[in-house]
């Protein structure tokens, strides 16, 4: 991987931190949207907090020469960041974890190309944290960009036979039904926000995930160390919403084996044989029958896939302690 000659001045163009305000680290990730990333950054550099580095992990992309100049532009006005281009696509788990693995801020802030901040954000989870030191792994409400509509204010996850997770107000209105901070079991992974020893102990993202569920499977560890997940309302984003269209192959396999991965992991062992039953078995004869569901092929390549994993995952789950 290749870390861009932008990052080589940072340390002399840094301004003196005030030793009194924690330093925010975010890890921003790229990948093939340039425009958007602009948008993200110029929040960025909106943001109330000032004592803020911002590091940019770009997985290679057609856009990633575009990348780099809008990266260098920011930096401009903005010198306390760089860009990491990697050498090859990392997916989110990757990419995160090689943000992760440089950051030096007494926070962490993750975030996207495709999230756009209001001026107060960051400012607002760090006054949470300061004033809470048993709140862990925090986030803002994130909104539909265009729509204004709430897209996430964290949710609630269980892992068992039957695999549930609610978001909560998705695709409501904000009426102010969360006028103050609340626990959930699920943060998106869009944007998460923590102090740095957090990401150090729970060892950032698993990267076999490579994109989807990965932030599910870190919801999960956390909730099993008993340690906290809080969505901060006063605290907001916007998201840009995807284009939809039929998803490809290749992520519908990450998407089913990640599945398959995140419970035989975590949920409750008594479960298992429900589990398997319903999402190996059955789904299995409706990825043959169904013309709605997953390919066959995609589902078959996904269940092997999980198949040979199960020993080591199931060896992992009953030899790793909770945090």
């Amino acid at each position: 991987m290749t870390v861009a000659t932008l990052d080589q001045d940072v340390s002399a163009e840094r301004a003196p931190a005030d030793r009194a305000t924690p330093l925010v680290s975010v890890v921003l990730l790229s990948y093939n949207r340039p425009a958007l990333l602009a948008e993200a950054l110029a929040s960025l550099g909106r943001q109330s907090y000032q004592n803020l580095e911002v590091t940019v992990v770009d997985n290679p992309s057609p856009a990633s020469a575009e990348v780099a100049r809008i990266v260098s532009q920011f930096a401009s006005q903005f010198p306390r960041v760089r860009l990491i281009q990697t050498e090859r696509n990392l997916g989110y788990a990757g990419g995160m974890n090689r943000g992760l693995h440089d950051v030096s801020g007494d926070y962490v802030y993750l975030t996207e190309d495709d999230i756009v901040l209001e001026s107060s954000c960051v400012e607002t989870l760090v006054e949470f944290l300061e004033s809470d030191r048993s709140a862990d792994l925090v986030a803002p409400i994130i909104y539909n960009k265009t729509a204004g509509t709430i897209r996430c204010a964290g949710g609630n996850l269980a892992l068992g036979g039957v695999y549930r997770r609610s978001i909560n107000g998705a695709g409501e209105a904000d009426t102010g039904q969360f006028p103050r901070a609340f626990d959930v079991t699920y943060i998106d992974g869009a944007t998460m926000f923590a102090r740095r020893e957090f990401w150090t102990k729970f060892k950032g993202f698993r990267e076999e995930y490579f994109m989807y569920v990965d932030a599910v499977e870190l919801c999960a560890r956390v909730a099993k160390s008993r340690q906290r997940m809080t969505i901060v309302p006063q605290a907001r984003v916007h998201h840009f919403e995807p284009t939809v269209g039929p998803p490809s192959p290749n992520l519908e396999f990450h998407k089913l084996k990640n599945f398959f991965a995140v419970n035989l992991l975590h949920a409750p062992a008594r479960c298992l044989p429900e589990f398997v039953c319903r999402y190996a078995f059955i789904n299995g004869v409706r990825a043959v029958f169904s013309p709605n569901g997953n390919s066959p092929r995609t589902f078959f390549k996904a269940l092997l896939w999980a198949v040979k994993q199960t020993p080591s995952l199931l060896k992992e789950r009953f030899s790793v302690r909770p945090l």
